[in-house]
């Protein structure tokens, strides 16, 4: 493998080969790092829309021309798949994550999106009882189609878990329009996924139903298992 002197870090050093000292042993051979500028490039491309996949295939189509003009492999022509997926991850982060503090970036974000919250508790300890994370999200278009195709209907709620690093539980509420189509309701993102603990935002979110309708009932509520 050639080193070529341009792959380096902003600081100057090596981002490659048995000269990066940021490699861990023998690992450099296999996962090398990316240069300032192959990074540039990709976060310029995951900005226009392009996804993680198309930027690889792209990448694969160079490689295959440098092997076809028998080049000089460099650190870049070992780039994975699951490389460029990392940077991607680096950069949807940045863009929702408003400080490097989670519990203050939280309630900045749920302080400018009042509107769209109904419900939410940060996990505390109260009289030695740990109360869970919990924040529910219903924006005004969800509200006015529970309003709708909630009341006298059927509401379905789903539940996702490990989509995060905080191994936080995803509840997704949906229903069914005049033509049988799914329409998402609301979401809850909590810590916890105890019988108790789901009454506590279940409440809140059925006084808002009856806060713009009185009457508002569903006829069912369906869960794909009990927790």
């Amino acid at each position: 493998m050639i080193y070529h002197k341009a792959y380096t870090r902003t600081d100057g050093s090596f981002a490659h080969g048995e000269h990066d000292m940021e490699s861990i042993s023998h690992m450099f051979c296999y996962v090398p790092c990316m240069s300032q500028a192959l990074k540039d490039h990709i976060w310029a491309q995951l900005i226009l829309g392009y996804t993680t996949k198309q930027i690889y295939d792209e990448h694969k189509t160079i490689w295959w021309e440098h092997v076809n003009a028998n080049q000089n492999m460099t650190q870049h022509d070992f780039i994975q798949l699951q490389n460029i997926a990392y940077l991607d991850w680096k950069h949807k982060k940045g863009n929702w994550c408003l400080y490097t503090n989670p519990t203050i970036s939280i309630q900045s974000w749920v302080f400018q999106h009042l509107e769209d919250v109904f419900f939410f508790q940060d996990a505390s300890e109260i009289n030695e009882t740990q109360v869970p994370f919990t924040i529910d999200i219903q924006t005004t278009t969800q509200c006015e189609s529970m309003l709708s195709y909630g009341h006298n209907g059927a509401i379905f709620m789903d539940a996702t878990f490990g989509t995060n690093d905080m191994k936080f539980h995803l509840f997704t509420l949906m229903g069914f329009d005049d033509h049988c189509m799914g329409v998402l309701l609301a979401w809850i993102i909590t810590s916890m996924q105890t019988i108790e603990d789901l009454i506590e935002w279940v409440k809140p979110l059925k006084n808002k139903m009856l806060s713009h309708m009185p009457h508002w009932k569903s006829s069912c509520f369906l869960v794909d298992d009990a927790p």
